[in-house]
């Protein structure tokens, strides 16, 4: 992704507007899901940001940490203030950590749920085109989608036209 800011807030900020504008891609009457599998990797990117999370989180606390040790901060409420807002802010982080790791694992499950499922009408869910139930697979020898559907390399249910399955093992 190119960015035209390197500034945190900035990005951090394009990053919620994204996230609204995701908000209403996904709304009902919205065109932004069309099939399960926009569904499956909306949910894998959804992943893969709250993956990123701790990261940021942990590197915005190390620079208060950073800010703090050499006396470049103050609070306008005293010195005491600053002492317990720090500690606030690393316990809050800390849970907003651990949050985000919880998010990351409930979003990992629910794209492996999503991953089997398609939908209907599309030339995919017709049994006699899937002999072992899992959908198209590709051929490796031509790198067509056929309707083996068994993720295999040329056995027995392989119909590829461009090789025979017995010539592969």
């Amino acid at each position: 992704m190119t960015t035209e800011t390197t500034n945190a807030a900035a990005l951090a900020d394009q990053a919620a507007e994204t996230i609204r504008s995701l908000n209403y891609a996904t709304l009902p009457d919205a065109s932004g899901l069309a099939f399960p599998g926009d569904a499956y990797s909306t949910v894998g990117s959804l992943s893969t940001l709250a993956m990123r999370l701790p990261q940021a989180l942990h590197q915005v606390q190390a620079f208060i940490d950073r800010q703090h040790e050499t006396g470049d901060l103050y609070s306008d409420q005293g010195p005491e203030d600053l002492q317990a807002r720090i500690a606030c802010l690393r316990g809050a982080t800390g849970d907003a950590v651990r949050a985000a790791e919880a998010l990351l694992d409930a979003l990992d499950q629910a794209h492996i749920a999503l991953s089997p499922i398609g939908a209907r009408g599309h030339g995919l869910d017709d049994e006699e085109e899937q002999p072992c139930g899992e959908g198209m697979c590709q051929c490796a020898c031509v790198g067509l989608l056929h309707p083996c559907g068994c993720d295999c390399l040329h056995d027995d249910d392989c119909d590829c036209d461009s090789c025979d399955a017995r010539d592969q093992y």
